[in-house]
């Protein structure tokens, strides 16, 4: 549904059709060809031979520069992974989906937040480069619990993130839940608010999130294929003004009048701090902040904003800035076991 794709699994002239398509697109980019939408590794070995030996001759042409794969944790062991780097993968992308048990036990996922860590790690130490995606919002998740599973995949080696909030697709036993009233998922403003957070942890970390939010395919825009979650065809552009938002009202905190005031941002930064449709600007007036339009200083760094008035200045950072003051043991998290006693309810506020 996500991908639009009628065949499970394309053949090895597909894909060689498709990378050419691509290449006679973008001629002088360095391309990648990359292995989405299952569990790479748990195809059976000859299709994962089909698959990776159509795109060896591309390789030695050097028309691609890498292999990336996607899999489930639970399915990288060291046989698995010299397999993978005898056919010149480079980078693998990890499941992880959250590091709370009870999490990926209400979700049927099959693994444990230990498969998880371990993965992570023993991918790593072979050579890949790895990443691990993120799914908040999950039955039985929390704030305090998605945080968790950041610091824990960025603990375990992870050098990438992708973060998809949760969505309920038509046809899947998650909508099942939804229909019956057990289950529901943030929505849009509540899953952008978490994954605001969310970025914000990595940034702080040095850890590139490479993507937020699926992808808008066709299958997506289909009516009635998404009957709830967070999503927005550019979520990503609004998770980075909900953190241009808060930073702002950080700064905020400390004046002690708004007389005057004015905000400036990088150039190149403009779109991110005014937010989707200057929807921050707005925000800000109704929280009391006369904001009204953003200059722009190519003299500030491209993580910064400046908040001044006549009488005071103040320069803050999307990464060195502490705009979250959250406990993650506030909400009972201890390690990311998932075993922690008497675990609140899901709360997204």
């Amino acid at each position: 549904m996500i991908s639009g794709a009628q065949q499970s699994v394309p053949s090895a002239r597909q894909i060689s059709e498709t990378v050419q398509q691509w290449l006679g697109r973008s001629p002088n980019r360095a391309a990648e060809v990359a292995f989405y939408g299952g569990s790479f590794t748990l195809l059976p070995r000859k299709q994962q031979e089909q698959l990776l030996e159509a795109v060896q001759p591309l390789l030695e042409q050097q028309k691609i520069r890498n292999i990336r794969i996607s899999t489930r944790p639970d399915a990288l062991d060291e046989a698995v992974l010299a397999f993978l780097a005898g056919h010149k993968v480079t980078t693998i992308e990890v499941g992880v989906q959250s590091l709370d048990d009870l999490v990926l036990l209400q979700s049927n996922r099959g693994h444990t937040a230990a498969d998880s860590m371990a993965a992570i790690q023993r991918v790593r130490s072979a050579g890949f480069q790895v990443g691990a995606q993120l799914l908040p919002g999950l039955p039985g998740d929390t704030r305090a619990k998605a945080l968790a599973s950041v610091q824990g995949v960025i603990a375990a080696g992870a050098q990438f993130v992708r973060i998809y909030p949760a969505v309920v697709l038509s046809g899947t036993a998650l909508a099942d839940q939804y229909r019956a009233g057990h289950y529901q998922p943030p929505d849009l403003a509540q899953g952008v608010k978490n994954c605001a957070r969310m970025l914000h942890l990595c940034l702080q970390a040095g850890i590139p999130v490479i993507r937020i939010g699926l992808q808008a395919e066709e299958g997506l825009s289909a009516e009635g294929a998404i009957l709830a979650g967070c999503w927005h065809p550019a979520l990503g552009q609004l998770v980075k003004a909900q953190l241009y938002h808060d930073l702002v009202l950080t700064l905020a905190e400390h004046f002690k009048s708004f007389d005057g005031l004015q905000l400036a941002c990088p150039p190149d930064r403009l779109s991110e701090v005014q937010g989707h449709a200057r929807s921050n600007l707005q925000r800000w007036q109704q929280a009391g902040l006369p904001v009204d339009r953003i200059l722009t200083d190519p003299g500030l760094n491209h993580d910064q904003i400046c908040l001044q008035n006549l009488q005071q200045k103040s320069i803050g950072s999307i990464i060195t800035t502490d705009i979250y003051k959250e406990s993650l043991n506030a909400q009972g998290i201890t390690g990311f076991s998932g075993k922690a006693a008497d675990r609140p309810q899901p709360l997204w506020l």
